[in-house]
């Protein structure tokens, strides 16, 4: 494990490498090398999920998956003064003018800025409306279509909100992508603190999954591939922020652990047995009621051939989605220990079945 990065190190690289649903292809490198160093066996699949494993038993099979893809866009035209047009996929419109963007060429990354008319210049009936995509355009400085396309720029390629990442005070930060990047640095961790365990009955799998931004697609098919016991899918979740009242969010915050999701998109034994765990080992967590799907990679993995016992643990978000998200390390350090226990637990029990039973 010479040379393993640290979580927040990790979390850090993974926020600032594009990987727009997809196009995982930069991000996916990084988890393979880091998966090699804890000395996992690694594999990827048709769609592109990371697949880590370390095989220690063939009585349980566990199951953590967390998304490597994050919402962007992509350049739909180019017209003749250089300008770019672009669709996008879970970007708040309300959050775009002005946004300093990157668009990634086969050549490198290209800056560019979100334009609109500015607001001095719009007619009286035109302000408080929202600007809609179709009427933006991405301003790389390029004065002609030519010019555009010599820089690599196409219909076609995507790009993202500019990759930034800073601490805040306290234990927090503010970075773009953290939907799920701080997830799959959660599992890579639980792993790492996993090699030297002594797991006899269980063989543990990490999938970071492509493409859950339009339907878990890659939590689907990894699932089928490996056919868990037991499976968690680890996403993030809305916490209070300011003008989001508790209530709406289910009282979730900041810095205050884990959100363990209930509701019938979760085995009840495996909900349970988490919040067993955090009372048992001191870790703070909190519960996030779902009567309903999840929208996370939960949602597919329960069904997956004659179903899967699965859960959901999420790390508490503010400003999902947007271009400045803030997070609380302590909530990924205590999400990671979670899923390390929980391995120990079902590892370590006579009947992990039992267990599991509400």
């Amino acid at each position: 494990m010479g040379g393993m990065l640290g979580v927040e190190e990790l979390l850090k690289e993974l926020v600032l490498t594009p990987s727009v649903t997809g196009f995982e292809d930069e991000i996916r490198r990084i988890l393979m090398r880091e998966l090699r160093k804890i000395g996992a066996n690694v594999e990827v699949d048709v769609l592109g999920n990371v697949i880590g494993c370390l095989k220690r038993g063939r009585e349980l099979k566990v199951m953590l998956a967390a998304h490597m893809d994050q919402v962007g866009f992509m350049v739909t035209y180019v017209d003749e003064k250089g300008y770019i047009h672009f669709t996008t996929r879970g970007i708040d419109p309300r959050v775009l003018y002005g946004q300093q963007v990157i668009i990634c060429t086969k050549g490198g990354y290209v800056p560019g800025v979100i334009a609109v008319k500015p607001v001095h210049l719009l007619k009286p009936e035109e302000r408080g409306k929202i600007v809609e995509v179709e009427d933006m355009v991405i301003d790389i400085g390029a004065q002609s279509k030519k010019e555009a396309e010599e820089l690599g720029i196409r219909s076609g390629v995507v790009g993202v909100v500019m990759p930034s990442y800073r601490r805040l005070a306290g234990d927090r930060a503010i970075g773009v992508g953290f939907d799920d990047k701080a997830g799959v640095a959660v599992i890579v961790h639980a792993l790492k603190n996993l090699v030297n365990e002594g797991l006899k009955k269980t063989s543990v799998y990490i999938v970071a999954t492509a493409q859950e931004e339009v339907g878990s697609r890659g939590a689907m098919v990894s699932a089928y591939k490996i056919s868990p016991d037991v499976a968690i899918a680890i996403d993030v979740t809305h916490a209070v922020s300011p003008l989001v009242e508790a209530k709406r969010v289910g009282g979730i915050e900041l810095g205050k652990g884990p959100a363990i999701g209930v509701g019938p998109n979760f085995h009840r034994g495996l909900s349970d047995l988490m919040m067993e765990i955090c009372e048992e080992r001191g870790i703070p967590y909190q519960v996030e009621p779902i009567l309903g799907p999840s929208g996370t990679d939960a949602w597919v993995i329960q069904v997956v051939k004659e179903g899967v016992i699965t859960g959901l643990t999420s790390i508490p978000l503010r400003y999902m989605h947007s271009a400045g998200e803030v997070i609380s390390i302590s909530d990924i350090r205590n999400t990671a220990r979670l899923l390390s226990e929980l391995v120990i637990k079902l590892d370590s029990s006579e009947d992990w079945r039992a267990i599991l039973r509400s």
